[in-house]
């Protein structure tokens, strides 16, 4: 079992994709792969043994991670880049699955802090840097190491690929990565 609370090792910042869109050209995260994935990122904190887990709550990993995470008694830090309701409509609930339950759960029961960000693109970039920023703190506070988990297919789609973005900013930043596939 997995140490929790205090005895934890790292905090964990999290960004990936979320699930693909039902009509999605390029496959990056299909549905079919979420039980596959799940069990990648609940093996991955197994092995690193974090005692939080930062990121947003997009559907897809963001809310398979924040599941895990609720199941292991790992602390949980949402960080939204709009109020919730706004986000579940436009982050959520616009792809394939039930994920909106699963949202509206994980929110009650972790903390949660709605940021003041610019919307669209540069708000989502945003947002990669304040979690950044928000690990870093709490693995401070701790006295433990922020590692960056990107979920994802192993893949940038272009300049605009916000999970890419967040992956650099945590390399430039020096933070161990750990980069599991959705594929």
């Amino acid at each position: 079992m997995a140490q929790t609370g205090k005895n934890g090792k790292c905090v964990i910042v999290q960004a990936g994709r979320r699930v693909d869109a039902e009509n999605a050209e390029t496959a990056r995260f299909a549905s079919t792969n979420i039980n596959l994935v799940r069990e990648r990122i609940k093996n991955k904190f197994l092995e690193h043994k974090p005692l939080a887990l930062v990121t947003s709550a997009a559907c897809g990993t963001d809310l398979l991670a924040l599941e895990d995470a609720e199941r292991m008694n790992i602390e949980r830090f949402i960080l939204l880049p709009s109020p919730p309701a706004e986000f579940r409509a436009g982050s959520v609930t616009d792809r394939p699955g039930d994920w909106g339950d699963l949202f509206d759960r994980l929110i009650k029961t972790s903390h949660m802090e709605v940021l003041t960000s610019p919307e669209g693109q540069e708000g989502y970039l945003q947002t990669n840097l304040k979690l950044l920023d928000k690990a870093q703190t709490l693995a401070t506070k701790h006295k433990v190491e922020a590692k960056a988990m990107v979920v994802w297919n192993l893949e940038s789609r272009g300049t605009d690929d916000v999970t890419a973005h967040f992956l650099a900013q945590a390399r430039l930043r020096g933070l161990s990565v750990i980069e599991i596939s959705t594929l």
